[in-house]
């Protein structure tokens, strides 16, 4: 069996001793280039206030605006704020008439007891001149039924040529709240019930007030 000259040997053993070292430097160079994973950055949110939020109410309060008479009521107006108006126009520098005519707008926009109280006032400085302001109110069928009562009492206590007209029309009218009462008194001033017989009820009213003008 020949052997490996010394020569050879000492090469291979090199070549061996390099080829390891070159192994051993390619493994440490890929350790040290990888290096430990760091750890992942947790970004840290914004500190949050110390300060409280303002706690809002559930139901905001709501000031109640000064209600002045040429504005619609938006909402129910109690007696004491319907005083109010009242006394403005009534400590107004304006004359009677002028009054009555605010008033009349005022009846309009209030409404319950305020509206209730307007009316009385209504009345009291509406001349028969100027009974338009109140005719209307007492021959709508919309109007408050405690605000018609005013109305009507008042209507009572006017001269007789002014009745008659809203009289008619309120008798002709059964779904009035003073049309009993109505057919009552003109029963009694004509002496005779003609019912439901409206053209005998003109023809009384009519000679009535024909005869009422013969006589001024």
């Amino acid at each position: 069996m020949s052997s490996v000259p010394p020569s050879s040997k000492t090469r291979f053993l090199l070549i061996g001793a390099g080829v390891i070292l070159a192994v051993a430097l390619y493994f440490g160079w890929q350790y040290a280039g990888k290096g430990p994973t760091p750890p992942a950055v947790v970004e840290k949110s914004p500190a949050k206030s110390e300060t409280k939020p303002e706690v809002l109410p559930l139901t905001p309060t709501v000031q109640t605006p000064d209600i002045k008479p040429t504005m619609a009521a938006t909402q129910l107006t109690t007696a004491e704020e319907g005083d109010v108006l009242i006394d403005e126009i009534l400590r107004s520098d304006k004359e009677i008439p002028e009054m009555a005519r605010d008033l009349h707008d005022l009846v309009k926009k209030l409404n319950g007891e305020a509206q209730v109280n307007a009316s009385r006032h209504l009345v009291n400085l509406t001349e028969d001149a100027d009974y338009g302001l109140i005719a209307g109110f007492l021959v709508d069928p919309k109007m408050n039924p405690e605000v018609i009562e005013v109305l009507f009492s008042d209507l009572m206590n006017r001269d007789r040529a002014l009745q008659l007209p809203l009289f008619m029309n309120i008798l002709k009218n059964p779904q009035h709240p003073q049309n009993e009462e109505v057919r009552n008194v003109m029963t009694i001033l004509a002496g005779d019930d003609f019912g439901d017989d409206f053209a005998a009820w003109d023809k009384w009213a009519s000679d009535e007030l024909k005869s009422l003008q013969s006589e001024q």
